[in-house]
């Protein structure tokens, strides 16, 4: 579409837009690069286009957003006389998905309805980064001190950060790229940063985390003459590298993965599953690939992505797949039948029928086995939010091909943000797999879920008491009555599991730690089949630790040939 000037009438502000010339709605991840300059013109934008930004825009898949002053220019001091221009920036970040400035169209339950998703790009917060040139640096690097989660990286100019900015800060780490900043700049990004060693040479200081490599800050010497080739530079240094993920109160700094390469295929808008075009990503290790030429077959993770997702921001946030290196899996990534989101609740869509993701989920699992190294007993199940709600449905009403459930951050059914009073037997998919299982089926299922998620602590009516009520009753475990909103839990998990255990097991985030509520069966040999796993101070996101921990407790099961849970 190019550039183009949006107002957005509720903030009385405008912004300069870029979106590049392909599909918005596609399998790949789209970034935004937010770029703060000194005045409000055109002119300076298409220099900075000029200069190198539509060239990163088209070829690294960026939406590029560039925040006008207002006359007085941007008060980079927060002073409390001038404008709210953190406020501002806030708002106008909201509204970089779409040229208009129209209110989005939500269902019920507060979740942008299909025709929303499909018309706006898709920008995670993971992948928003921040560059100030000129005299616009000091505002940049005010934003990223109070507003660092929804900043990945900064990169800037020169300049200086207020004494009130740094009073307002929150002290949060934010990769940092600065170019003749002064010293009180760098000082504090190196702090919040944690920085303990430091590289130099004749044109730049390097300050590094000796535990987290995606936190360090990075100080130039020389100021360019060209900003777009620096910033195309620093975005294959830098942004290229680090992203935010939303875990910790603001966030953390972690890196990308690699999805190029002869271990993953992509199948797009692939007809060949017979029902109607598909696409999915699929991972085959080298390891795998050399187990499978001695005639040995291999474990398989279907990942299902979330709302308005991609099988692509599904691989980055889950990296099931690095994880499948090390032990030996293959991994898929399957994206929803219209393109957006998984039709868990049968409601017709304009491109697909009411039961087309369910049909997608069990034709790709039996194209897997019939074409790739896969073992039947072992195909695993997880996803995140909506895409964690399609594993459930799949895991419910085929358990005989699931050997375990390992889903992520779900809010189905229900409304997370407010209680409902709802039958699970009435839910469409839980009625059918409650009239259908064989009373011995059961489904190992270890289910992860964050604390500052809506519906924690969990309470009477939300969407996490559905969710384990019918798993429980799934597998035999006895239903009790989860509280009322209110009630103190120190648990913050509704209903205090049987054991209860903490662990803190990443090095790389000491703080994170887990809570697992473990849940055993009726049976006459009580069996763990179900965990209720709070990580505390993760938001709505996977976290680097989720799928480790699943996978750990997944692997010990398999689906034997009668329909039986085994033991691998």
């Amino acid at each position: 579409m190019g550039l183009f000037l949006k107002k957005v009438t509720q903030l009385n502000r405008s912004m300069y837009l870029y979106y590049p010339e392909f599909e918005r709605h596609n399998p790949y991840i789209v970034r935004l690069l937010t770029v703060l300059r000194p005045d409000a013109s055109e002119a300076s934008v298409q220099k900075l286009l000029d200069d190198g930004l539509k060239k990163l825009a088209e070829e690294k898949r960026f939406v590029l957003a560039f925040p006008n002053p207002l006359e007085c220019g941007w008060n980079a001091e927060l002073s409390n006389e001038g404008p709210d221009d953190l406020a501002a920036i806030d708002g106008l970040l909201d509204e970089v998905t779409k040229e208009d400035d129209l209110p989005i169209k939500c269902s019920w339950s507060k979740i942008p309805e299909l025709s929303e998703m499909l018309r706006q790009w898709h920008l995670m917060a993971i992948t928003r980064y921040l560059a100030g040139v000129e005299g616009a640096a000091d505002m940049a690097y005010a934003y990223a001190a109070c507003r660092p989660e929804n900043v990945a990286v900064v990169c800037g100019f020169g300049g200086s950060i207020s004494d009130k900015a740094l009073a307002m800060a929150n002290d949060v780490p934010v990769t940092a790229v600065l170019t003749c900043a002064d010293e009180k700049v760098v000082n504090y990004f190196a702090s919040v940063c944690r920085c303990t060693e430091k590289e130099e040479d004749e044109r730049k200081v390097i300050y590094k985390n000796k535990t987290n490599p995606w936190a360090y800050v990075v100080a130039g010497k020389k100021m360019p003459e060209h900003y777009g080739h620096v910033l195309d530079k620093v975005e294959q240094e830098t942004f290229s590298q680090v992203r935010r993920i939303n875990t910790g109160k603001a966030g953390d700094l972690t890196g990308y993965t690699d999805l190029t390469g002869d271990e993953f295929t992509w199948f797009l808008y692939d007809g060949r599953l017979g029902d109607m075009e598909h696409t999915w990503l699929v991972h085959v290790p080298e390891s795998v690939k050399a187990v499978a030429e001695k005639g040995e077959k291999v474990p398989m993770v279907v990942f299902y992505h979330g709302g308005s997702d991609n099988p692509s921001e599904g691989a980055e946030m889950s990296r099931f797949h690095e994880l499948g290196r090390k032990e030996k899996f293959i991994t898929v990534y399957p994206w929803g039948s219209n393109t957006a989101n998984w039709n868990i609740n049968y409601e017709g869509t304009p491109s697909a029928d009411s039961c087309a993701d369910e049909k997608f989920g069990v034709l790709l699992i039996d194209y897997m086995l019939a074409n790739y190294p896969v073992d039947p007993e072992r195909v695993y199940l997880s996803g995140f939010s909506n895409g964690a709600a399609m594993a459930q449905v799949i895991a419910m009403l085929y358990p005989e091909k699931i050997a375990a459930l390992i889903h992520i951050d779900s809010n189905w059914p229900g409304n997370r943000w407010q209680p409902m009073e709802l039958d699970i037997h009435e839910i469409s998919a839980m009625r059918r797999a409650l009239e259908q299982k064989k009373d011995w089926m059961r489904m190992p299922v270890w289910y992860t879920y964050g604390t500052r998620e809506a519906s924690c602590p969990v309470y009477k009516g939300c969407t996490q008491q559905y969710q384990y009520d019918f798993w429980k009753e799934f597998n035999n475990i006895t239903i009790e009555e989860t509280p009322v909103p209110g009630t103190p839990d120190v648990y913050e998990s509704g209903i205090r599991g049987t054991v209860v255990e903490t662990v803190r097991p990443s090095e790389v985030y000491p703080e994170q730690y887990y809570v697992i509520n473990r849940f055993f069966t009726n049976d006459p040999s009580p069996e763990n089949f179900y965990n209720y796993v709070l990580m505390h101070d993760k938001g709505h996101e996977v976290a680097p630790m989720d799928p480790v921990l699943a996978w750990n407790f997944a692997k010990q099961f398999k689906r034997n040939p009668d329909g039986t849970v085994g033991r691998v």
